[in-house]
């Protein structure tokens, strides 16, 4: 297990440019890089490394921003899909050991998993602009609390 004190993801402070809901268990961030517009990702404030680590009160807020972000998305894009990955093993290329999940729009036509360019690589990633952060936020931020 990863030592939170070296967790890209419980340095809650450098993650505010990309915060798009700030909740009271959870975070939901711009990713970056990414593979595709609107592509963020919903992660525990509190450093664990799977599903079956999460409280109640975790699990419900996770599962609610998910929805709520693939609700959006969804009508950004209109293709009816979306996907929700939680990768975790180490050998499948993991680069950070905190749950997180990924929220992204995906096409209809599309019949992989992982639409990634290279699968377990940023190969073909995108880093976004601090201009394009800046939209995928203000896009995506909620009107109120989480």
């Amino acid at each position: 297990m990863k030592s939170p004190e070296v967790c890209a993801f419980c340095d809650h402070q450098s993650l505010e440019e990309r915060t798009i809901a700030n909740g009271r268990h959870i975070l939901s961030i711009v990713s970056r890089p990414r593979f595709r517009p609107g592509h963020s990702l919903v992660i525990p404030r509190r450093h664990i490394e799977t599903l079956a680590e999460l409280n109640e009160q975790e699990g419900l807020e996770m599962m609610q921003e998910i929805g709520r972000l693939s609700l959006l998305l969804d009508r950004g894009f209109g293709s009816g899909v979306m996907q929700k990955y939680q990768p975790r093993q180490i050998e499948n290329g993991v680069k950070v050991n905190h749950l997180h999940v990924h929220v992204f729009p995906r096409y209809s036509d599309e019949d992989v998993l992982f639409p990634v360019p290279v699968p377990n690589s940023f190969e073909g990633f995108h880093q976004p602009t601090a201009e394009e952060i800046a939209h995928t936020r203000a896009s995506l931020r909620p009107e109120g609390d989480i």
